[in-house]
């Protein structure tokens, strides 16, 4: 999602933050229960069932080559929002600790 500085961000129904709210109060449970990786591996899952649905409805040509594209077009954009909500939790990272040794070195 490469948007200029000034872009403003995403405008999202109240139905789709209803939605998503409702999916992370599921995962909450799972974590409660369980821990955070079986939350994550059952939202992962679901959510790959469900891409794979998507595609299944909308592909106009079914071939490997389209399955790849599609499942890397997904990627992308998942590694982006992760980044982003974890940039929005955390706050910017931490200097790596291969960094601080390059910079001691010095």
């Amino acid at each position: 999602m490469n948007t200029p500085a000034d872009a403003k961000p995403p405008q999202f129904s109240e139905e789709f933050l209803i939605r998503v709210n409702d999916m992370i109060e599921s995962a909450n449970r799972i974590e409660r229960r369980l821990d955070t990786a079986h939350a994550q591996m059952v939202m992962l899952h679901a959510f790959s069932r469900y891409s794979a649905h998507h595609y299944r409805t909308t592909a106009k040509n079914d071939d490997i080559e389209g399955r790849e594209a599609f499942a890397a077009y997904i990627a992308r954009g998942v590694e982006e929002l992760i980044v982003g909500h974890i940039a929005h939790l955390a706050g910017p990272p931490q200097a790596s600790a291969a960094a601080d040794k390059g910079a001691s070195a010095e």
